[in-house]
Formats: structure tokens, C-alpha cells, sequence
């Protein structure tokens, strides 16, 4: 009889400890539907759970046979159908094959057709078209592969410091919204029509004001966009692990939530945070930064053409040079964490998802920059 006791308790333990996963949540908020996602992945019944990455290709600025091009920086990127590369650098766009190897260059800096001044994005749209966003001549120039200007659209609205155009007509902005006498400065993210006429506001990042003379958090207080095949994922820092999800009409089709851990705010973060107040310009303000005791729920994130989100967190990889990156399914579900290599910058990821590859730019030691192209293998 004892053993039979034991045998029960035995058996309840390998059920309770099988069954220790816990259930995705689902609830409406609004009429929308909430992903409620816990710490630990879960282990979907379908579709791949585990990715790996074989690196194929690199663009190194610093090789020889680049290092008089004029390349200062990898600026804003995309990729065609076929791997090629364009990426802008001092105002110009420049064309690397799928293998890395050059091929042209076309654009130049100046205010005439096919010119530019500040070009903030770049995007390959389904026809092969090249799009690229100038804030500062406030149009959008369309190129053709071999660098022929297609046409050129003026942006008939203020306060742009970037945006893309969508598939279906429609574009997408963030603008600033600063007043001189406001407590908190705005950046909105909004959808327009083809006519420039506002659709809806999507979402909005807050930050102090440093003419108001009050403390200023120092955090980002990031505003993360980013595009797959026909969605658009929008998150604040400040709102908490939430990322919303809108198609390209601006309806809001479900919202993607996560439990996080806390990470407490490092010294190499505070140090890495403050230099960028290093000039004598911000010296009025440098003493009234002060650093929360831990950190947001994530950095950025990129989505892929298949609607799965990347989420760079702040927890730190295996090795010091990598961060931990939560990983959803097209369904809003956390699926598995990967460690990714830092390629990060004040503006964003430098990175991209296109033909079931990841394209990541990394500056070196040396202060060069180079584009690294990984296939991405996905596994059960």
C-alpha cells in the first residue's frame, strides 16, 4: 500500500512538473484581441521554435578595394528581390551585388531631381522600385535598379524625421512636436493617404523638455516602427512590453504583450548614455540627468516579411559583444530567445529581414562599418 503512495505521489510530480509551461493568454481589451505571453517561451504545436544564422556575405567599408569610394557611414538600407544591396552615404545611393561586390553608385547631394539633402529612409518596394525619404527637400525619389529617377513626390507636411511609403498608397510618418513652452516634447507616428491627409495617429513617444529646467530621465524613450509584408508594429519604451500591430489602413488588429525581467541600469550603460552630452552645448542641462534604477522592457525590435518581431532586450548574451533577443511568431506568440551580436544605434537596429536573410551592420574596432548577410535557418 505504501508503494502504491508513493508510486501516485511519483506519478503527480512528473505531471505537475510536465505541465509547468504556461498557457498563452488571450483577452480582449477594446474590442482587440491581447497576446498575454509569460517569461518563458512557448512551445507552439506548429511551426519552427529555434533559428540559426550562416553568414554569406559581408560589406566591408574598410576593404581595399572600397576605401575610395567615399563611403563615411552605412546609412539607412534595403535589399531586392534578387540580394542586391543599396545603402545611402553622403547623400549618395550605393549598389552592391548578393556576393558583396560593388556595382554603382547614383543620387548625389543638392536640391534637383534625383538630389539630396538629409535622406532619412530607404526602402525596395514590390516592383523592384528604389524609395528614398528626404526630411529635408521633403520628397520621396523613386529609382530604378540601374539608378534611372522614375519620379519624384513632394511631402506636404511639416516636421518630418522619417517615413516610408506603403504598398497600398498610403504612407507612413513620425513627426516632431515641439513647443518652446511645452512640459514634454512629442514624436507622432501617423498613417496618411495618398493626398497627405491624416488617417489616424498610431502612436506618440513623450520626453522632458530641457528648456523647462526639471530633471530629465535619462532613458531613449524610444518610439519603434517597423514593417513586414503587410503590418505595421509600432512600441514605446514607456508603455511597457507592448507592441501593437496595424495593418496599412490603420486598423488596429491585435496587440502583443510580454512579462519581462528587470534589469538593473549599468555603469557602462550610464557612461555610454551621458557621452553623447559630451559638448559644451549641454552643459546647462548635463547635471539635471538622472538614471532609473532599472531598465525599459526592451530597446528596439525588427519584424520579418512573415510578421515575426525580434525584440532586442537589455539582458546581455553569452559573450559581451551580444544581447538577448525575444523572438514572437506571426501570431504574436513568444516562441524561443536567441543571442544576437549588438547592432545597434541611437536611431535604431541597424537591420533588416529580407529573402529569409538577416542583414545586420556592425562598426568595427576601427571605425569602419560592415553589412553582414546571414541566412537564417529555421528549425521545430
Amino acid at each position: 500500500m505504501r508503494k502504491l503512495i508513493y508510486f501516485g505521489l511519483i506519478l503527480s510530480l512528473f505531471f505537475y512538473c510536465g505541465s509547468k509551461q504556461e498557457k498563452i493568454e488571450r483577452i480582449m481589451e477594446n474590442g482587440v484581441e491581447v497576446i498575454v505571453n509569460h517569461l518563458e517561451p512557448y512551445q507552439v504545436k506548429d511551426g519552427p521554435t529555434t533559428l540559426t544564422l550562416e553568414e554569406e556575405c559581408v560589406i566591408d567599408t574598410e576593404r581595399e578595394d572600397l576605401t575610395d569610394l567615399g563611403i563615411s557611414e552605412i546609412g539607412a538600407f534595403d535589399i531586392d528581390s534578387e540580394g542586391n544591396v543599396y545603402f545611402i552615404s553622403s547623400s549618395q545611393i550605393f549598389k552592391f551585388d548578393k556576393k558583396g561586390n560593388f556595382v554603382k553608385t547614383f543620387g548625389k547631394e543638392g536640391q534637383g531631381p534625383g538630389e539630396f539633402q538629409r535622406p532619412a529612409n530607404l526602402g525596395v518596394n514590390s516592383k523592384g522600385e528604389i524609395a528614398v525619404t528626404d526630411i529635408r527637400n521633403y520628397k520621396i525619389s523613386f529609382f530604378q535598379r540601374d539608378g534611372t529617377l522614375i519620379k519624384e513626390i513632394k511631402i506636404k507636411l511639416l516636421g518630418i524625421e522619417d517615413g516610408v511609403p506603403l504598398e497600398n498608397g498610403n504612407y507612413l510618418f513620425m513627426q516632431r512636436k515641439i513647443e518652446a513652452s511645452a512640459e514634454k516634447l512629442e514624436a507622432i507616428l501617423s498613417l496618411f493617404d495618398s493626398n497627405f491627409k491624416k488617417i489616424k495617429q498610431l502612436d506618440k513617444r513623450e520626453f522632458p523638455n530641457p528648456a523647462i529646467g526639471r530633471e530629465l530621465e535619462a532613458t531613449y524613450h524610444n518610439l519603434v516602427w517597423s514593417l513586414s509584408k503587410d503590418k505595421i508594429f509600432t512600441g514605446t519604451q514607456d508603455r511597457g512590453y507592448d507592441i501593437n500591430a496595424y495593418d496599412f489602413e490603420g486598423n488596429l488588429l491585435r496587440k502583443i504583450r510580454k512579462g519581462y525581467k528587470r534589469i538593473l541600469t549599468s555603469g557602462e550603460y550610464k557612461k555610454k548614455y551621458m557621452k553623447q552630452f559630451e559638448a559644451p552645448l549641454f552643459d546647462p542641462i548635463r547635471d539635471r540627468f538622472y538614471f532609473p534604477k532599472s531598465m525599459p522592457p526592451f530597446h528596439y525590435f525588427l519584424t520579418d516579411e512573415e510578421g515575426r518581431i525580434f525584440v532586442m532586450t537589455y539582458e546581455e548574451g553569452e559573450n559581451s559583444d551580444e544581447y538577448v533577443f525575444d523572438i514572437f511568431n506571426p501570431e504574436g506568440v513568444f516562441i524561443c530567445r536567441k543571442n544576437l551580436k549588438d547592432f545597434s544605434k541611437e536611431a535604431g537596429l541597424k537591420g533588416k529581414f529580407k529573402n529569409n536573410r538577416l542583414y545586420c551592420v556592425y562598426e568595427k574596432e576601427s571605425g569602419f562599418e560592415k553589412l553582414v548577410a546571414y541566412k537564417v535557418i529555421w528549425k521545430k
